[in-house]
């Protein structure tokens, strides 16, 4: 995935939050990690490719992850439940979509996989040992952690 290709992500996360949980979202500061330095208890993986490829992760603790999923299907609950992550998975879908929709707008041609929650180890297996752009996204409900794994192809 190239670098400019971080920059519709971090936009749609951002409208889409702010859509979906009406809460106002500000951004942190980019920097570049090692993958065990992505903390989180809900991990959500979006595979990118077509002409560049990559990861787009988003994490956050659970408790986020609860009151998000809460406001998106109205329960009232006080752990992730089938439903909560089902929520969740669609936030990821629809950030993706957005960010697929600005990046052909600007020509470029990338196909977007469905969304997949992992747990900690099934992230490392998939992006152990790679430097990550990572922006922090804080908003009332908890911080999120947009990841952006690039690959060349």
């Amino acid at each position: 995935m190239r670098f400019e290709y971080i920059e519709p992500f971090v936009s749609s996360t951002i409208r889409v939050l702010d859509q979906v949980i009406q809460s106002d979202v500000s951004r942190g500061k980019i920097s570049l990690v090692s993958s065990d330095e992505i903390y989180g208890d809900v991990t959500i993986i979006i595979k990118v490719e077509g002409d560049s490829g990559g990861d787009i992760i988003l994490n956050m603790d659970e408790e986020t992850a609860v009151s998000i999923s809460n406001i998106m299907t109205g329960e009232d609950a006080v752990e992730l439940t089938p439903l909560g992550k089902d929520a969740i998975s669609e936030l990821a879908n629809m950030l993706a979509g957005n960010a697929t929709s600005a990046l052909t707008d600007l020509g470029y041609k990338l196909q977007i996989a469905p969304p997949s929650m992992v747990d900690r180890n099934g992230l490392i297996k998939q992006i152990g040992g790679l430097e990550i752009f990572q922006v922090p996204l804080f908003t009332e409900m908890g911080e999120i952690t947009m990841n952006a794994v690039l690959r060349v192809n």
